[in-house]
């Protein structure tokens, strides 16, 4: 037997025994978790999942209550693609895989309990469960807080994204809850009354997820409670998180700003107080622009119907919207997205996302790359198309992530298109700057609007007061239908373009017909608007105060809860 012979077994020998002993291909998976949590006044939450799996082992999945502190499970049940399954009281985690198709059940274990169902067939599964947990919601000393681990990743079928929403009787807001995540890289914010968070990555054997919530008042009765304070809850979770170096360096930095200002206003407290007292009636004489609600209260029941300003770009008048609390970025990104679409540079499209589970989602196709240009409109359509990659193909998430990494070209862009405004009011003579003398060693500038400033100003506040007033808008024929487009591009600046298009719709109803921009790109406008939003507000807050951001990977001590299991 020759060399190569030998070769040849030895080869096949091999090639044999990794098909006989290897471990199979495509092992359990999960593509996406959603967990839906309903608090109650109670203090009880309503739980329901949305599992999207594919399952090629063992015969039933089951998720671990443990460390409930006193809460209890109740109203257990389970669908798979919206069929429901039926409950078996006596559950018994040895039967057949073909014993436990389309069956579900509870095990109590020493520690607490376990919910199982049968996995069925093999293949793709979407599993519905939904469970009441009691007292997840506790009275501490001084607040009442949610403190519960809803999944952990150890010895798990961890989800490659998940996706978490909890809201309560009331709605949550910066004033009244304070938020953190942990367990898992991802964002977590408030967004219209609601808790929301997702992963960024898909998660892992060492992941969790804890979601902290602490209320201020009483929006809840709860039946159970703990015996600490809030912060005492707040400084357990933090332990070995990315929030509690944070901490610590602020702490420092606070307690060392407390002390000097304490200093500083001991001894110069009245001459401080002279000398705002002595500016702010020099600026008082000096005519300044009024703003905000004196404007308001000014120009009430007033309208003007004809577009304010055609001198040029619509950021030019940033810096009077900035008085009135309009123009806000996203505002500017809105009114760009009808103008693009209006002049036919970008295109709403629908996709199918997703390998095994399919979903329509709206893209935005770009029908340019980068521009020159250092004006408002060439730089946000370049962050867009930065966004969108090489493809020129925007994702609504694709827009979040990039306006959250570079929130500081954001920031710097909302600077620029701030004084950009100013600087061209003033050239233009709507507005002068005066610099007046406080003292003989101190002066301030003014800005004041000229007779010119002053009309413009009054028509842009009496603009808006005529899109609010739907009822004049019936004034404008159908043959105006070009005009009504420049209106829903004024109208987005003030926040209210979704408004004022459903009411050209029900004055006109071929308006969409007739126009670029249909119903649905306007919704898919208003979802990419809220997206770069949220986005640029995720990079921006601080995590570590509980105002939402960023989530940490480690930390979530003294929750509840468990949300172990997997399959078996």
């Amino acid at each position: 037997m020759n060399k190569i012979t030998k070769m040849l077994i030895i080869c096949c020998i091999l090639i044999i025994g990794a098909c006989i002993f290897q471990e199979p291909l495509y092992a359990n998976s999960m593509q996406r978790l959603e967990l839906k949590v309903s608090l109650q006044k109670d203090g009880s939450g309503i739980v329901k999942e949305n599992r999207q799996m594919n399952l090629t082992e063992d015969t039933e999945i089951y998720i671990v209550m443990e460390n409930l502190g006193g809460s209890e499970i109740s109203d257990f049940k389970v669908s798979d693609f919206g069929v429901p399954l039926e409950f078996k009281p006596e559950w018994d985690i040895y039967a057949s895989r073909e014993e436990k198709a389309g069956k579900y059940g509870m095990v109590l274990t020493e520690k607490g309990s376990e919910l199982c169902w049968g996995i069925g067939e093999y293949g793709d599964h979407e599993y519905e469960v939904s469970y009441t947990i009691g007292g997840m919601v506790r009275q501490l000393k001084d607040g009442q807080a949610l403190n519960w681990k809803f999944f952990e990743g150890a010895g798990n079928i961890n989800p490659e994204e998940f996706y978490i929403t909890i809201e309560g009787p009331e709605a949550f807001t910066d004033e009244n809850t304070k938020i953190w995540g942990f367990g898992f890289a991802g964002e977590i914010w408030l967004r219209e009354g609601k808790l929301e968070a997702y992963s960024s990555k898909a998660l892992q054997e060492n992941n969790h997820i804890t979601v902290l919530i602490q209320f201020a008042g009483k929006p809840f009765q709860p039946s159970l409670g703990l015996e600490n304070t809030l912060a005492e809850q707040e400084a357990v979770a933090k332990e070995n998180s990315s929030y509690s170096e944070k901490d610590r360096v602020f702490s420092f930095v606070d307690s060392i700003v407390a002390f000097l200002t304490v200093i500083m206003l001991g001894l110069s407290s009245l001459i401080v107080l002279y000398v705002l007292f002595r500016r702010r009636n020099v600026i008082k004489k000096a005519r300044p622009v009024i703003n905000g609600k004196e404007r308001r209260k000014r120009n009430k029941d007033k309208y003007y119907r004809e577009i304010p300003y055609r001198e040029g770009a619509i950021t030019d008048i940033a810096y009077l919207l900035e008085k009135i609390e309009r123009g806000r970025i996203e505002d500017y990104f809105n009114s760009f997205l009808l103008k693009w679409m209006k002049d036919g540079y970008i295109e709403h499209l629908i996709e199918e996302k997703g390998l095994i589970f399919k979903k329509e989602t709206s893209v935005i196709r770009l029908q340019r790359g980068q521009i020159d240009g250092e004006d408002p409109e060439s730089l946000m359509w370049n962050m867009m198309q930065s966004a969108s990659g090489s493809d020129n193909i925007l994702e609504e998430k694709e827009f979040s992530k990039w306006a959250q990494k570079n929130y500081k070209i954001i920031d710097e862009l909302k600077k620029n298109i701030s004084m950009y405004s100013l600087d061209l009011m003033v050239r233009r003579e709507y507005l002068e700057q005066k610099d007046i003398r406080v003292l003989a060693f101190i002066n301030t500038t003014v800005i004041s609007c000229t007779d010119n400033g002053e009309q413009l100003f009054d028509n842009i506040v009496q603009f808006e007061n005529y899109l609010k007033d739907f009822s004049l808008l019936n004034e404008r024929v159908a043959r105006e239908v070009h005009l009504w487009e420049e209106l829903l591009i004024w109208a987005s600046l003030f926040g209210i373009a979704e408004e004022v298009a459903q009411q050209f719709e029900e004055l006109y109803p071929q308006y969409t017909k007739e126009s670029r921009c249909t119903h649905s790109d306007l919704l898919m406008m208003s979802i990419f608007t809220s997206s770069f939003a949220r986005g640029y507000q995720s990079g921006t807050r601080s995590a570590s105060y509980g105002g939402g951001g960023f989530t940490s990977p480690g930390g979530g001590g003294g929750s509840f809860g468990g949300g172990g299991g997997g399959s078996r």
